[in-house]
Formats: structure tokens, C-alpha cells, sequence
């Protein structure tokens, strides 16, 4: 049915309106009575195999949704109906941008790809921090993606990880520290091991 129906209509639109599209549709099937638990309960595997033992977390399974996808931490209630093992969100920035000009998301039907050059838009740390506070499911795992904004020079990067940081703190389960962005001019320069001091993020092994 995707192929024939769903996969020509979505093609129709853009890449980026056929995602926040897709979400929508998710979303109200989702709020159909009984379909919540008809997802979790097809896609929700309970399999000791699976799990994983990490950084003192239990990953039900290594299967995760990356960053990039929820970069706002608007989707992760709807995401954690498809059996995910950990859900990532970002990357989050400290100040909102709005990343690259459009278009900026490009299919390659071809080789069943994407290429995006987005630019790290985001709703800033403050709007995630709101989402987070309000989550109704703490069951998923939540990963933080974090990165730095595009006027903040390089030489204050690590200011801006420390912001979203300490925001996130209470409340994600693990970090991930964005430090290579091709798609921002001049951010490919900090991904160097000398060029970010690391030792803000230690202070606790499970974040």
C-alpha cells in the first residue's frame, strides 16, 4: 500500500512538507481509540538478547531513532510507539536558528537516500526543555544531541555545549556532543580533540 498509494502521493511535496506531513498522519492515527496499543503491542520486543548494558543504562534493544528527525523534542511521544530501543533528539542549540535557506533537504530515488543540509535548525534549548518537562511517556530513553549556534565563534563552542548541558541535564538520559556540522560554515573546525575542553560533560558516567 506504501509503494503503490502513500510513497507517490508523498513525492508529490517536498521532502521536508512530506515529514511533517507524515508525523500528522501518525499522530491521528495514533489518537484513533485502541490504535496507541495496537503499535506498541506490534512493534514492543521484550527480548533479553536485545538489551543492552550501557554507561549504566538498559537499552531494551540497540535499534534507536538518531538525531536529526525529532530535533525539537516534539515527536519522541509519537516515535516510542515503533519499538525503538532509545530515541535521540536534536541537535539542540542554546539561542533558536533557523538553519540553511531552502531547499535543503534533497531525495536521491535512486540509491533509496537523502541528502540534507540543514544547518542545525532548531526551536533552541529553552522550547526542548519546555517539551521535556511536559513528557507524558518516560519509558523511551531520551538521548540529548547538542551543539553550538552558528554566530557563536568557534572559540566559545564550548560555552554553548555547557548551556545545553546543564539544561538538559535532568532531563535526558545520555548526551551526544554534535562537534562536526559540514553544513555550517566554519563548524567542521572545532572537531578537533584540542579544540574542546571535555571536562564540563563528566560530571556524572550515565549522562
Amino acid at each position: 500500500m506504501y509503494k503503490l498509494l502513500f510513497k507517490p502521493l508523498l513525492f508529490l511535496l517536498e521532502p521536508e512538507a512530506a515529514h511533517q506531513l507524515t508525523i500528522k498522519i501518525f499522530n491521528l492515527i495514533l489518537s484513533i481509540p485502541g490504535c496507541a496499543t495496537l503499535f506498541k503491542k506490534f512493534y514492543f520486543i521484550d527480548d533479553p538478547k536485545l538489551k543492552v548494558h550501557l554507561w549504566g543504562l538498559e537499552f531494551p534493544n540497540p535499534v534507536g531513532l538518531a538525531a536529526g528527525f525529532d530535533k525539537d523534542g516534539k515527536y519522541f511521544g509519537t516515535m516510542s510507539h515503533l519499538g525503538f530501543g532509545f530515541i535521540e533528539i536534536g541537535t539542540v542549540t542554546p539561542l533558536p536558528q533557523p538553519g540553511n535557506d531552502k531547499p535543503r533537504l534533497f531525495r536521491l530515488p535512486q540509491d533509496l537516500g537523502l541528502i540534507n543540509r540543514m544547518g542545525f535548525n532548531n526551536d533552541g534549548v529553552g522550547a526542548m526543555v519546555s517539551r521535556l518537562r511536559n513528557r507524558k511517556n518516560n519509558t523511551i530513553l531520551i538521548g540529548g544531541n547538542i551543539g553550538k549556534n552558528k554566530i557563536t565563534p568557534n572559540e566559545n563552542a564550548t560555552d554553548d555545549y555547557v548551556i545545553c548541558f546543564e539544561a538538559l541535564f535532568d532531563l535526558v538520559d545520555y548526551f551526544v556532543v554534535n562537534v562536526s556540522s559540514p553544513n555550517t560554515p566554519g563548524f567542521k573546525g572545532i572537531a578537533g580533540k584540542s579544540t574542546i575542553d571535555t571536562t564540563p560533560f563528566c560530571t556524572d558516567s550515565s549522562k
